[in-house]
């Protein structure tokens, strides 16, 4: 008998597990400032990443991020993640968010990015973070973290917030890549 022609209750407890437990990888691409942000500045507003979770309300485990930075600036942020698109401010300037809007994101988890601890750089092309290294850092005490979407929807958002002034050529230059257990 083919694999697929065997029910869930022909396979043992583990080879069931494998079957349901599906990997996804995201890509998303959120809007940075060209020039100048500061210390303690909105760096990107809420962006969405799509299907996030396989069905609408549901929830997922984010396992691994790993982030390229094209401009080889490699700068240290933190992300916020949550249920609702929320910005924190105005990108380019102080995070001021109310607590009435932050308890409307539902909020999931934070993470803290610091590029020295998990940093390659391959020549004047990109800085490639990998956040599922075990190193200790603060990344890896926060990961895996649960996603889960808002009632009728399959998505999440996040939004970062610069750890030190940086400085990109393009809007583009930041790649987040989810790595993601349905």
């Amino acid at each position: 008998m083919a694999t697929g022609d065997r029910g869930l209750s022909e396979f043992t407890v583990k080879e069931a597990t494998n079957l349901i437990s599906q990997r996804k990888v995201i890509r998303v691409t959120p809007v940075v400032v060209a020039g100048t942000t500061d210390n303690d500045d909105v760096m990107f507003a809420s962006t969405e990443i799509p299907n996030a979770v396989l069905s609408p309300g549901g929830s997922s485990k984010l396992i691994g991020i790993t982030i390229i930075d094209y401009d080889v600036e490699a700068h240290d942020m933190d992300l916020v993640f949550m249920q609702v698109s929320t910005d924190l401010g105005t990108i380019n300037n102080p995070v001021t968010v109310s607590d009435a809007n932050l308890r409307l994101a539902n909020v999931l988890g934070g993470l803290i990015i610091d590029w020295s601890d998990g940093a390659i750089t391959m020549g004047s092309v990109s800085s490639i973070y990998t956040g599922t290294r075990s190193t200790g850092n603060a990344l890896n005490t926060h990961l895996p973290m649960i996603l889960q979407a808002e009632a009728g929807s399959t998505s999440v958002y996040f939004a970062g917030i610069a750890r030190e002034a940086m400085d990109y050529f393009a809007i583009d230059n930041l790649d987040f890549i989810f790595h993601i257990e349905y």
